[in-house]
């Protein structure tokens, strides 16, 4: 990890440009946590469980193949001196969760039939949803579907099932 001498300009407030928040649910027990421009991890509020801060990802599906843009690299990706060395390990710890998640999607989406392109949809949007969960779809995204649609949830439901018992 490569220091800058004099300390790291992002800290610096003349340099910040971006004062906006952002908010998301924690994966744990659901409390919205705020995250500003500069943060990449907070402790929930309610549970003190760790959240991370994901640059949105850009997920297109063309001709069966999923492929991800969109991932900015930060200062973080090739310094991390503004960070003590445990917020940096679990912020690259996180970052390899989040690349194995893709992995998996990719998998999951691979064995859709092309017919059920709403389902393709719904596992997508899904994953976004669920990037700061352990798993690759959140449970609560999927008791909601079931609430609202259960005829998706039925078919959404065996191909998940069968994408994890493979």
């Amino acid at each position: 990890m490569a220091k800058i001498g004099g300390g790291c300009p992002g800290q610096n407030t003349a340099f910040l440009k971006d004062f906006k928040t952002n908010i998301v649910p924690c994966p744990r027990c659901g409390h919205e946590v705020e995250f500003f421009a500069d943060e990449r991890k907070v402790k929930c509020p309610r549970c003190k469980a760790n959240i991370f801060r994901v640059n949105p990802q850009v997920i297109k599906y063309d001709n069966g193949k999923l492929t991800f843009s969109g991932t900015d690299k930060s200062c973080l990706d090739w310094c991390g001196g503004c960070l003590n060395k445990k917020d940096y390990q679990d912020i690259e710890e996180n970052n390899k969760r989040i690349e194995a998640k893709k992995e998996d999607l990719k998998r999951l989406i691979t064995s859709i039939s092309p017919e059920d392109e709403g389902i393709i949809d719904f596992f997508i949007e899904a994953f976004k949803k669920s990037i700061n969960s352990p798993k690759l779809i959140d449970d609560r995204i999927l008791d909601s579907l079931s609430e609202n649609d259960p005829g998706l949830f039925v078919k959404v439901r065996n191909y998940y099932l069968d994408f994890l018992n493979s």
